[in-house]
C-alpha cells in the first residue's frame, strides 16, 4: 500500500510540473494602449517628397502692371505661378540693375525680367516670357517734336537703369556713358519714381514701357489725355528668366508654352490691361 501512495504522490507532483511549464511557455495578452483597436486604421506619415520644391525667385521692385503688392500679384507674378505649377515659388524683389546678376550671385535659383546680353557659364536662359512696348513720351503743354531718336538730342530724358543697353545701337550711341548727351540722360532704380518726375517736370522726356507708365500715371491721379507717345523704337523690348538649374529652365519654357496654347497667356495681358501689337506666343506658334 505504501508503494501505491508514493506512485500516486510522484504521478502528481509530476503533473503539476508540467502545468507551471505550460503556462511559463504561453505569452500573456498584451494590453491595447488606449485609443487603439484591432479595427482602428493607422493612417501612415505624409511622405516629406511629396511637398513642392521651393525656388527663392528674384523679381523687380513694385511696377505695375508687371509686380504689385510686394510680388503677391502682376503678371510676371502669375506667369512665373502658373508656368511652374510643380514648384512653390517665393519672390525677392531686387532693384532692376541686381536682377541680372542675382542668380550668378547665388542671391536666387532664378531670376525674372532678365536680358540675355552674353552667354554666362552655368546661368540657363529662358524663351522670352515678357514684352515691353517702349516709347517716348512727353507733355503736350511742351510741344516737343519728337520723330526719331536723335530728336532726343539736349532734353533731360527718364529712363530705367541700364536703359541705354537695351533701345536699339542708335540710342546706346547717344546716351552711352562717355556720350556727350549723357549729361541729359537720367537713370531711375523705381518707375514709380521715374513716372512722378516726368509729371514733376515741364519738358522732360520719359522713355518707357506704355503698360507700365499709363497704369502708374492713372494710379497717381493723373490724366492721359494730357500727353503724346512718340513711337520711336521700333523693336519690343522682351525680357526672359535665368535658372541655376536647366531642368527647372526646361520646366518653365514648357508651362510658357501651355499657356500660350490654352489662351490663359492671353487672358493675362486682358487681365491687367496691357495691349501689345504682338507677344510672345506669337513667336511660339511660328514654325
Amino acid at each position: 500500500m505504501n508503494g501505491c501512495r508514493l506512485s500516486t504522490a510522484a504521478g502528481l507532483m509530476l503533473l503539476a510540473m508540467c502545468l507551471t511549464a505550460c503556462q511559463k511557455s504561453t505569452p500573456a495578452p498584451q494590453q491595447e494602449e488606449p485609443g487603439i483597436t484591432a479595427e482602428t486604421e493607422i493612417i501612415p506619415e505624409p511622405d516629406a517628397g511629396s511637398e513642392k520644391q521651393q525656388l527663392n525667385v528674384a523679381i523687380s521692385t513694385d511696377i505695375a502692371p508687371y509686380v504689385m503688392q510686394n510680388a503677391t500679384t502682376g503678371i510676371e507674378v502669375d506667369i512665373a505661378t502658373q508656368a511652374l505649377p510643380d514648384y512653390k515659388l517665393n519672390f525677392i524683389q531686387m532693384p532692376y540693375a541686381k536682377l541680372q546678376a542675382a542668380v550668378a550671385e547665388d542671391q536666387a535659383d532664378l531670376a525674372l525680367g532678365v536680358q540675355q546680353f552674353k552667354d554666362v557659364e552655368g546661368i540657363f536662359y529662358s524663351d522670352n516670357f515678357i514684352d515691353f512696348t517702349n516709347a517716348a513720351i512727353t507733355k503736350k503743354s511742351a510741344k516737343l517734336k519728337i520723330e526719331k531718336v536723335a530728336d532726343l538730342a539736349d532734353h533731360k530724358v527718364l529712363t530705367w537703369q541700364d536703359a541705354y543697353r537695351e533701345l536699339g545701337p542708335e540710342f546706346e550711341k547717344m546716351f552711352s556713358p562717355d556720350a556727350p548727351q549723357r549729361k541729359n540722360y537720367v537713370e531711375v532704380a523705381d518707375q514709380g519714381q521715374q513716372v512722378k518726375q516726368f509729371w514733376e517736370d515741364k519738358a522732360a522726356v520719359i522713355v518707357i514701357d506704355k503698360a507700365i507708365f499709363n497704369a502708374i500715371s492713372q494710379a497717381t491721379g493723373h490724366k492721359l489725355d494730357e500727353v503724346e507717345y512718340h513711337a520711336i523704337f521700333p523693336q519690343t523690348t522682351y525680357f526672359k528668366a535665368n535658372f541655376e538649374e536647366p531642368s527647372v529652365r526646361d520646366a518653365f519654357n514648357a508651362g510658357l508654352q501651355k499657356l500660350c496654347q490654352s489662351g490663359e497667356y492671353a487672358k493675362l495681358l486682358k487681365k491687367y490691361n496691357i495691349d501689345l501689337p504682338g507677344t510672345i506666343c506669337d513667336q511660339k506658334s511660328k514654325p
